[in-house]
């Protein structure tokens, strides 16, 4: 008699699981937030300023050539922002660069 009362009591337990993610497997997700893409890289070396920008499964290079008395001011790829270079108390050695993003 234990037996078959095991064999029951499993029985209806199993089949409450069954129901039970049957059941769960409907509703709806709500999602909040942004999903945002990378800044892109700025590099720098002696005579030039190459941004890396990651956009649409692409890397695109951009390449600016740093001339002494010609700072680049120049924009992103794909129109990303804009960069502008500006000498820091007229010292030819010394410049800030601003990236803006669109």
């Amino acid at each position: 008699m234990s037996r078959l009362a095991m064999i029951l009591f499993f029985g209806l337990f199993t089949s409450g699981m069954t129901q039970a993610v049957v059941g769960s497997s409907s509703g709806t997700i709500h999602f909040y937030g942004a999903i945002v893409e990378d800044a892109c890289s700025i590099s720098s070396s002696q005579d030039n300023v190459t941004t890396h920008c990651y956009r649409d499964g692409k890397n695109i290079v951009q390449t600016q050539t740093l001339a002494s008395g010609n700072l680049p001011n120049f924009t992103l790829p794909k129109s990303l922002g804009h960069v502008t270079t500006q000498h820091i108390k007229n010292n030819p050695h010394l410049a800030i660069m601003t990236v803006n993003y669109n």
